[in-house]
């Protein structure tokens, strides 16, 4: 998502999560090697990956399983050369494996799960940016996770790292709290709608939960991007700014054209 004209901007996510055949309302089983048979039973796989580790064992999986399945690829082609996506060889030697998500990978925050108070899910390059935007501004209370595996959703995954994150405000029931899904895409578009549902099954049903989701992103648009550089800019900004640091609910505006 580089902000382009509209068919340069989208690989229409939302239409491959639409046609994929999990149910948002089951309740998972969280058995062991969970990831691995919920694959088997699903019609094809989604995913969006950060690493080039995850990029090795995406293919390898593939190739290696004793049955097939489909699988899209959503990654953008820039994180090929950003100075921030690269993993060590450990990553890619013997023990290890695709990870479905990725956890925190700043070590001091992901030693003290307390301090978090902020928990970011989102999938695909816009973690370099809110990782570069929290850096900047020296936050160590938000936790962002990457889901790297979109469908079938990784219920056990995520489940484990909600209740890692303890002292994160998960809502009400009604009005959303501090656990955040972010995305670039306008809000009727991207992995949004397929995700929504399906962490606060994780919740429900995992945990007991009543999760309400903090929704932050473009807001719902006919058009995938803008096309003026600036405007994309512009809401860009708002949107890792809002991410990381929150904002007024009631007052809340995203610039984008008439």
């Amino acid at each position: 998502y580089e902000g382009q004209g509209a068919e340069h901007s989208s690989c229409r996510l939302e239409r491959f999560l639409q046609m994929s055949d999990d149910d948002e309302d089951d309740i998972p089983s969280f058995e062991k090697d969970f990831g691995r048979s919920q694959i088997q039973k699903a019609n094809w796989q989604v995913v969006n990956v950060t690493t080039p580790a995850n990029v090795f064992h995406m293919f390898r999986r593939q190739q290696h399983r004793d049955f097939r399945k489909p699988l899209i690829v959503a990654s953008t082609k820039s994180l090929f050369r950003h100075k921030l996506c690269k993993s060590p060889l450990s990553d890619l030697g013997p023990g290890s494996r695709f990870e479905r998500v990725i956890d925190e990978r700043n070590a001091e925050i992901a030693a003290n799960p307390d301090h978090v108070d902020r928990l970011i899910f989102c999938s695909g390059k816009i973690y370099f940016e809110l990782l570069e935007k929290r850096e900047e501004l020296g936050l160590k209370n938000v936790a962002i996770v990457t889901v790297e595996q979109i469908a079938p959703f990784p219920f056990d995954r995520v489940k484990t790292i909600l209740e890692t994150y303890k002292n994160v405000d998960i809502g009400d029931g009604l009005h959303p709290g501090n656990v955040v899904w972010c995305q670039e895409e306008p809000k009727n578009m991207g992995p949004w709608s397929y995700v929504r549902p399906r962490l606060v099954t994780t919740a429900r049903e995992g945990m007991h939960n009543d999760l309400v989701m903090r929704y932050v992103g473009r807001r719902a648009a006919a058009s995938p991007a803008t096309g003026y550089p600036k405007v994309h800019a512009a809401e860009q900004k708002a949107l890792v700014q809002a991410a990381l640091l929150g904002h007024d609910d009631q007052a809340w505006q995203v610039q984008r054209p008439s």
